[in-house]
């Protein structure tokens, strides 16, 4: 790390387990088992509103029955007051998709920095449109858009016109009214980027502004649901406190996040990182059988058997919810009866979890893992003020040859020995999209050979710079041996930059023939998100391993809950079970 928060335990115990832990957390199959936690962005920011009770009001709403119009609200954060700009529209099917290509969205919002003016809603709705080409107003934080499921959405307004709320079969089988169809900001069409904002800034913490844009998002499609509604009949029903928290915003995800995490490492380290440090705060408690925190961790393990045993969505590369489900059932009963007569001696949640790594599946432990976390919010929460951080990597030209080699031959063994040289190995080219400005991947012998190849190889780049280092004098500067192959620049800085520090890389062959980019996305989409129910694919997707789908703030309370302070609110149960 290059800066503090609450130390990790360090213990020479601790520091082997780490170094074991991360050989095994960066294989893909392991990082896709990573469920939200605590430090999860979504999770996060709700738990910060929460604390801080921001209060969200709805400024202006001019919206017809057809669902056309504007709508404003006012966010006090605190240190700061925010708006977010709603244009809606009535749902077309032309040019309406969740990819960046589409044209039509049934919503676009605009989250800016303290008070808007009907000058900043000309501009966006003229920019907007325009995506790349367009221009935000200054004090832009986020641009985003949506679409509504219309099969959710129709069901719950012709419900709702009756004076009855709707079909629960219904809503938990897709889960939102809304599902996201981009959240852009950092920097991008001129809004602010993260590190820009200042050190007191409500959303300092990264991807804490798309999320908040994303739970607007949710809110708007509650009020616009109730609206459409009313206009058909004015005594139409308003929807549950209890479907109103069920229900979230629904988020698809493909291959653009394979290239996030390979192009982002010093940010995939430091999320990886803040997270292994909460759980060694959490690993070190000792429990007894009158202890608050065993008490704590029962009830949240009854909770979470309740949400994945209710789970309704079908899973194929990933574990079925059902079976973590009784896997955790299982480890409830066994706590329960260890801790029972009270004969149990005092013992530390680390080697509890130890015992249960041989007992239980991954999938299973790593949820274990987060309700380990939700025992020590306070340090969680704090350590997510150290999230945000330069992404610059620093090369060392001082250092000699040897050391570098010695260096890669460390912490890049994995690499090393990955073989590369079958034909399985290369199966796979990625590449951009020249029509839809999308990350693609597709067999070599398919991919003609004008199209932009997306240099995504560390495998083989670790394994050709190695290979030159064994060859020339380990007293050689890194420097002059950069002069002489200045083509290696970069990836030796990537090493070099990246020294000391294990969770920055999954260890994968993304041209291999058996990589499956799905694990990729699921761990940005559930892990550093903070999305539920990330099942694998959508559409094509779902025949190729490329996609997550999945739903935020499933659970969360809504603006109207954020005064009364702290709550748990994960692992929601259905309305009326």
């Amino acid at each position: 790390m290059r800066d503090g928060g609450p130390s990790s335990v360090t213990s020479a115990e601790e520091q082997s387990r780490a170094s074991r832990r991360a050989q095994d957390l960066m294989r893909p199959e392991h990082l896709a088992a990573l469920p939200p936690s605590r430090l999860s962005a979504s999770r996060s920011l709700v738990n910060k509103m929460l604390r801080e009770r921001w209060r969200i009001e709805l400024a202006r709403f001019e919206i017809d029955e057809r669902g056309h119009g504007e709508a404003l609200y006012r966010i006090d954060a605190g240190t700061m007051t925010l708006e977010f700009m709603v244009f809606s529209f009535e749902p077309q099917l032309t040019g309406r998709t969740g990819r960046i290509i589409g044209v039509n969205w049934d919503m676009m919002g605009s989250l800016v920095e303290g008070t808007t003016t009907p000058a900043d809603f000309t501009h966006t709705l003229a920019e907007f449109p325009k995506l790349y080409a367009g221009r935000a107003t200054p004090g832009t934080l986020i641009w985003c858009r949506s679409n509504r499921s219309m099969r959710a959405f129709d069901a719950t307004v012709e419900s709702l016109a009756k004076g009855e709320q709707p079909s629960v079969d219904v809503l938990a089988s897709i889960g939102y009214l809304m599902r996201n169809t981009g959240l852009d900001g950092n920097g991008t069409f001129g809004t602010r980027s993260f590190l820009a904002l200042e050190p007191d800034h409500p959303l300092r913490v990264p991807y804490h502004a798309q999320m908040l844009a994303a739970y607007m998002m949710r809110e708007f499609s509650f009020d616009l649901v109730e609206h459409i509604a009313r206009q058909r009949n004015p005594a139409a029903a308003r929807l549950a406190p209890g479907i109103r928290r069920f229900l979230g915003i629904g988020n698809g995800s493909a291959l653009g996040l394979v290239f996030f995490v390979n192009n982002h490492p010093w940010l995939v380290d430091r999320w990886l990182v803040l997270r292994e440090r909460a759980l060694a705060h959490a690993r070190s408690i000792e429990v007894d059988v009158d202890s608050p925190q065993l008490t704590h961790l029962l009830g949240l393990l009854d909770r979470a058997v309740g949400y994945y045993a209710e789970d309704r969505f079908s899973y194929q590369a990933f574990a079925d919810p059902r079976d973590i489900a009784e896997e955790l059932r299982v480890v409830a009963v066994q706590l329960r009866e260890r801790f029972a007569a009270g004969t149990s001696a005092p013992t530390t949640l680390g080697r509890i979890a130890d015992e249960l790594e041989q007992q239980i599946s991954v999938d299973a432990l790593e949820v274990v893992n987060v309700l380990l976390i939700e025992l020590v919010p306070d340090i969680a929460d704090e350590l997510l003020e150290h999230l945000a951080t330069s992404e610059i990597l620093i090369r060392r030209p001082e250092m000699q040859v040897g050391e570098l080699l010695d260096l890669i031959e460390r912490e890049y063994r994995w690499a090393l020995e990955i073989d590369m040289s079958p034909e399985s190995a290369r199966r796979f080219v990625w590449y951009k999209s020249s029509d839809a400005e999308e990350p693609r991947r597709g067999p070599a012998e398919e991919v003609a050979r004008t199209a932009f190849d997306w240099d995504l190889d560390l495998p083989t780049h670790v394994q050709r710079v190695a290979g030159k280092l064994r060859e020339l004098p380990p007293e050689l500067s890194v420097g002059e041996f950069l002069a002489q192959d200045p083509g290696e620049r970069a990836w030796v800085q990537r090493i070099q930059g990246l020294a000391g520090h294990l969770l920055h890389s999954p260890h994968m062959n993304m041209l291999a023939e058996d990589f499956v980019p799905s694990r990729i996305v699921r761990l940005v989409n559930s892990a550093f998100h903070g999305i539920d129910k990330t099942l694998d694919g959508f559409g094509h997707y779902r025949q190729t391993n490329r996609g997550v789908v999945g739903l935020l703030f499933h659970g969360a309370p809504t603006r109207e809950d954020l005064a009364g302070g702290p709550i748990d609110w994960v692992y929601p149960s259905e309305p009326g079970a």
